[in-house]
């Protein structure tokens, strides 16, 4: 999508070509050679002609002055300047050749077009489990596969948002099992908060029990799982009745992040294929009995035994991931499935590759895992069997409270439903720019207090920097001005160029970070162009000191940066407000 980056790829192999014919060279190697600098004062581009040494046989700094020379001989309009410097080509652009062709593009939103591709993607995120709190690690979740998903439609695949929804399974049993012990004492509201704590008072339970006592409670709940899978008796109208308690509460936590699935899988509806699937690969060959248990042994690839029914006759969850993979694509006929789990099931998702692998699954290889650390305490890890998660509802709740105490000087300026909207709004982007910002491989060590920041690498510093870009706007309409394409010539400066150049990379830092699976590569560069805007705002009095043509020239620039910083804010799943 760099289209200056291509035409860049032509001449300078042509320039090589021109040098010496007999190299065999491609412009796609060229092209994958080009760079952007880490240091931008060195300039937009660089090259770096030390991957010719070898076909050259000479220096690198002497191949990139050749380069340099017959590149400054044909005088390209669309490139400022061009230098060599200890063996890389630096190349700076013509920003007001850029600009002029960036803004109208932007203005008229085709440059947020792109091609349709003809690949349907499904996207399975979120997995929240029922009758367990939904916790900040879960959040973690929601975010990095919505803007995933975000990214791939932007690129244009046809892409499925999928939920998966966990409300089958030992921790469901453990929940009813002390439901069924404190009937009595289930609230009327915030049920599934109760639930968490029925949860842990379970796991409680079996950890002082004895010998004796935890057989017992071992053969209740693979009862209550037997139950639930038959769909019917008093324990699975119990089961009926808090699944939906939870589920209320999850499509309350979606509908307030502006997360939206456009397809939900649930558990309970995979135990029957799952069955079929025992059974299935069990008259192929392909499993086989083991002490009571059927699976197939995966020792020699260091994946242990891969259990698919235990010996009590319940499928397993990874059985019901077979089942879910076959239906995804007979039912959906798509072309890539992901997987946005946690890294704690990383040997889950071994097993169940290896397994697709092994069984000749013609879409094993269509299927992604995209593993992301835990979101940690600074104590420690949280965990929900243990009760120390902390909970989504806990999260919201102190985020809001902090941004309360910041909107409280504007209650006498806006309604109560502008500062209500922009809590919101705030709040959810602080969330969602706190959990994106990290590289997914990383581990998050909780830190609300940073994500609320005004200043530094933060959501709500990038939403002030799109209502300030607003404000501008809005000001210098007031004072009978607007952007305007006619004389961009006065963009002389270098933050001018700097932020002209950054905003031309958009499309290629997104689709890296699509590539690469990291809107944190997203997040990282809309911070790096706020604050290339932000050196502008110190340096540049846009409304003051200047002529006509000077302001509105620089208000076409402030209006494109506020509109692509806002797409960029989209992919991430953040709609700032337009003032704070």
């Amino acid at each position: 999508m760099d289209q200056l980056k291509e035409k860049l790829a032509v001449e300078i192999h042509n320039a090589i070509q021109g040098i010496n014919k007999d190299l065999s060279l491609t412009l796609e190697f060229i092209h994958n050679c080009i760079e952007f600098p880490q240091d931008t004062s060195k300039g937009d581009y660089a090259f770096p002609c030390f991957r010719l040494a070898k076909s050259f046989r000479r220096k690198p700094d002497l191949i990139a002055n050749e380069i340099k020379e017959i590149l400054e001989k044909r005088t390209l309009d669309y490139i400022q300047k061009v230098d060599s410097v200890t063996g890389f080509l630096n190349i700076s652009m013509n920003k007001i050749s850029i600009a002029e062709e960036l803004f109208s593009s932007v203005e008229e939103k085709s440059f947020f077009e792109v091609d349709e591709k003809n690949k349907k993607v499904m996207v399975e995120y979120s997995q929240p489990n029922t009758h367990k709190e939904f916790h900040v690690g879960h959040g973690r979740n929601v975010c990095l596969g919505d803007s995933i998903t975000r990214l791939y439609k932007y690129f244009g695949y046809e892409t499925i948002g999928a939920n998966y929804i966990g409300d089958e399974g030992t921790h469901i049993a453990k929940c009813l099992f002390a439901v069924k012990r404190h009937l009595n004492e289930m609230p009327d509201q915030n049920r599934a908060e109760w639930l968490g704590t029925m949860y842990v008072e379970a796991n409680r339970l079996l950890k002082e029990a004895n010998e004796e006592e935890k057989k017992k409670i071992n053969q209740e709940l693979s009862e209550i799982l037997a139950a639930i899978e038959s769909k019917n008796g008093d324990t699975y109208a119990l089961w009926k009745d808090t699944r939906k308690d939870c589920l209320d509460d999850f499509n309350k936590i979606y509908d307030w992040l502006d997360v939206h699935f456009d397809h939900f899988f649930y558990e309970s509806e995979v135990s029957g294929p799952a069955q079929n699937i025992v059974k299935t690969y069990m008259d192929k060959g392909v499993f086989y009995e083991d002490n009571g248990a059927i699976g197939i042994d995966m020792k020699d690839q260091k994946l242990g035994f891969f259990m698919a029914r235990k010996s009590d006759g319940n499928t397993l969850y990874i059985t019901k991931d077979i089942a879910l993979a076959e239906q995804k694509f007979d039912e959906f006929k798509i072309d890539f499935n992901i997987y946005v789990v946690g890294n704690e099931q990383d040997f889950h998702f071994k097993q169940l590759f290896n397994f697709f692998k092994f069984a000749k699954f013609e879409n094993a290889d269509k299927c992604f895992h995209l593993s992301y650390g835990m979101v940690k305490r600074a104590d420690g890890k949280m965990s929900s069997r243990q009760g120390n998660s902390f909970t989504f509802l806990e999260l919201t709740n102190l985020v809001n409270n902090k941004l309360a105490e910041h909107l409280k000087k504007y209650e006498d300026e806006w309604t109560t439903d502008e500062v209500e909207d922009i809590k919101r709004k705030l709040a959810v982007g602080a969330i969602k720019y706190g959990m994106l910002s990290s590289d997914p491989k990383k581990d998050i060590v909780f830190e609300p207090e940073d994500w609320i920041r005004f200043d530094g690498n933060s959501g709500p510093y990038l939403m002030y920097s799109y209502s300030r870009c607003q404000s501008i706007l809005n000001k210098g309409k007031e004072l009978g001005h607007s952007p305007s394409l006619k004389n961009l010539h006065h963009l002389r400066s270098d933050v001018e160029g700097e932020l002209i150049f950054q905003l031309y990379k958009f499309n290629t830092m997104a689709e890296v970070a699509l590539n690469q699976f990291k809107p944190s590569f997203l997040c990282n560069y809309l911070y790096e162009l706020a604050k290339i805007f932000s050196q502008l705002y110190v340096q540049i009095p846009v409304l003051k000191d200047a002529t006509k043509e000077e302001i509105e020239a620089r208000l076409s620039l402030i209006n494109s940066f506020s509109t692509v910083l806002h797409k960029g804010l989209e992919l991430i799943g953040i709609t700032p407000p337009q003032k704070m």
